[in-house]
This record gives structure tokens, sequence and C-alpha cells, in this order.
């Protein structure tokens, strides 16, 4: 600790902290009296990954695939027109097709997942 109070921990190469865990703080001073415990949560700074997509035709009015559990996905459209929706717990995902929305054959469709920390996947 420095004479500003401030202080840094090297946190050791074998520890995988993960999102959301809790980190419980404390200090001790020169007599060994123990401070009481400060915490903090991790905060999760990794992208999910791509997400996958299923098949679409000009015909169909869904957009389907797999993406992280518990995430958004954002599909694009050729037009620029955006639709969400979210992943269930099994990491399946239907968005529907906005009814202004006219695909052709060969056009792309862009799906990207954000989890609840704001993390955007790759597309």
């Amino acid at each position: 600790v420095d004479d500003q109070g401030n202080y840094t921990v090297e946190i050791p190469s074998n520890v995988d902290l993960k999102g959301d865990e809790e980190i419980v703080v404390t200090s001790t001073d020169k007599e060994g009296n123990v401070s009481e415990e400060a915490t903090t949560t991790v905060k999760d700074t990794t992208a999910p990954e791509a997400p996958t997509v299923n098949e679409v035709t000009s015909e169909d009015t869904t957009i389907s695939g797999t993406a992280e559990p518990g995430s958004t996905v954002t599909v694009t459209f050729p037009d620029g027109t955006t639709a969400t929706g979210t992943v269930d717990d099994q990491g399946n995902y239907t968005v529907e097709i906005p009814s202004n929305v006219d695909l052709k054959g060969d056009e792309e469709i862009v799906v990207t997942s954000t989890d609840k920390e704001g993390n955007v996947s790759e597309e």
C-alpha cells in the first residue's frame, strides 16, 4: 500500500476469473489488525462467440440459429433494417424478419450476439 492508500495486487496466472464472480479484499496492518471485507465483482470483458445462422431463403419469415445463452442477437438486413431477439437457455434464437424487408437471393445478412455485459461478438 502506498502513502496514498492505493494498492495493486497481481492476480496469479493460474487463477481464471469469470464474469460476475465476487472478489473479497481485506487489509492487515503492522499490528495484525484485519480490516472489514471489501468486495468487488469481476466484469466480463470477453465477447461471445459469433452466432451460427441457419440457412435463409427469400420465402422465410424468421431467421434462426445458435448463440450464447441469454445474449441478444441483432440481425442486420441488406437494406440496413435491424431486428433483435433473445437467445434461450439452450442457445437457440429465432428472430422475425420485418414485413418491410424483401429478401432476394445472394444478399448478406449479418448476425451478431451481445452478452449482458455489452460485449459484442464477431459477425
